[in-house]
């Protein structure tokens, strides 16, 4: 299994390279297979070639969970894509879910893999309110 990292970072989803976006991006990651890096890449991809542009109080999650499949050479995956918004309860702040999808599956090796977070990520987009 790989180490479980929590990333929050600001990544430049462009809808062209003259109108460059910036939305946040929620990282989580569980994967031996993935890369923080990897993973920044296929969102930012994912965000130009859709001309994703989020209010400033909403975010961009992506989850990306695997473990390996048995003695065999396959992962059985997760991946979980949100658009969240900041809520206030009162004196808390946090965030509601907007739009989700999870895609799920097996595969042997990363750039599948990175190819399903494109396709999840696409998905929830889709759905951007």
């Amino acid at each position: 299994m790989g180490t479980k990292a929590m990333v929050l970072l600001a990544a430049g989803l462009a809808a062209g390279a003259a109108n460059a976006a910036t939305n946040t991006v929620l990282q989580d990651i569980d994967c031996s297979l993935v890369k923080s890096q990897d993973l920044a890449q296929a969102i930012q991809k994912v965000g130009k070639d859709t001309g994703l542009r989020l209010a400033k109080d909403m975010a961009l999650r992506a989850e990306v969970h695997c473990m390996p499949d048995g003695s065999s050479k396959r992962f059985v995956y997760t991946i979980r894509a949100a658009i969240e918004k900041m809520a206030s309860d009162g004196e808390i702040q946090r965030w509601a879910v907007v739009a989700h999808t999870t895609g799920y599956g097996t595969t042997t090796g990363s750039a599948a893999l990175l190819r399903e977070v494109r396709f999840t990520l696409r998905d929830v987009i889709r759905q951007e309110p």
